[in-house]
């Protein structure tokens, strides 16, 4: 596709009218992706308020998406000015549930409302649950997340920021992990192990010491990382993999009704 179908495709999915508003950007910053034959990057960054500076409405406090094509120069330069957790003043035109970027105006744009606004956004926000302690979310990902000991290895736990209940069944989930922690460490390693001892052994370099990883060597190698837990007893573990796939993370896909849906490598 050319550029210019491009644009012309992409600008369809918004209204003809511009207006300047004042927003304040999201912790995550500027992200971008684009199709395979595309040449222009569709960059974006959430927005969690905004206020239209043509009218007296006051901010509305709402998470919503902003972006605009652009090319690789332009991508790294627009990383750099717009920042994550910022307030900035913008041309815009208004689609359906997001923006498109025209202008950007001010990347320090001063707004007393928009900055008591960002001020209670900086402030932490805490979950606690009388099994696991106090979890901290992660704004930019949606995510809770605590320091964990799980069958005696350190690793981080992460679950998603839904509605309270969501949260309670996720959280039912990490207390069964949590509960028989050592009868579910020996049972995901041995999983693992059974899907890509096989991987492994092709992935040996001829220059390599040993010429077969076993099964008690694969066990043995690979070393927790993250945990996230979901509703309905589903679970992901992330394992680090001991040089077995060149510093490629393991990850583990299953249930606590004992059912195993995959074990992968990735990264």
């Amino acid at each position: 596709m050319s550029k210019n179908s491009e644009i012309k495709k992409f600008d369809e999915n918004f209204s003809d009218e511009v207006f300047e508003a004042a927003a304040i950007t999201a912790s995550s910053g500027v992200g971008a992706g684009k199709g395979g034959k595309d040449e222009l990057w569709r960059a974006s960054i959430n927005l969690i308020a905004w206020k239209d500076l043509n009218s007296n409405e006051p901010s509305v406090k709402e998470e919503i998406n902003l972006s605009w094509l652009t090319d690789n120069e332009g991508l790294k330069e627009w990383q750099k000015t717009i920042k994550g957790n910022s307030i900035i003043k913008l041309k815009l035109r208004k689609g359906e549930r997001a923006f498109m970027l025209l202008e950007l105006i001010d990347a320090d744009y001063k707004d007393e409302e928009l900055q008591d606004i960002l001020v209670e956004e900086l402030k932490p926000v805490f979950y606690e649950d009388e099994i696991l302690g106090k979890f901290e979310l992660d704004k930019g990902i949606k995510t809770f997340q605590t320091d964990i000991t799980w069958a005696e290895e350190k690793g981080r736990l992460y679950f998603d920021l839904d509605n309270k209940e969501e949260m309670k069944d996720s959280l039912k989930t990490a207390h069964e992990l949590f509960q028989n922690q050592k009868s579910w460490s020996v049972k995901v390693r041995a999983y693992a192990a059974s899907e890509l001892l096989e991987l492994a052994n092709d992935w040996i370099d001829e220059e390599a010491e040993i010429e077969e990883v076993s099964e008690e060597m694969f066990i043995k190698s690979i070393e927790l990382d993250t945990i996230s837990v979901y509703p309905k007893g589903e679970f992901e573990i992330f394992f680090y993999d001991g040089d077995l796939f060149a510093g490629h993370c393991i990850i583990v896909c299953g249930n606590i009704d004992g059912s195993f849906e995959s074990a992968d490598i990735a990264g």
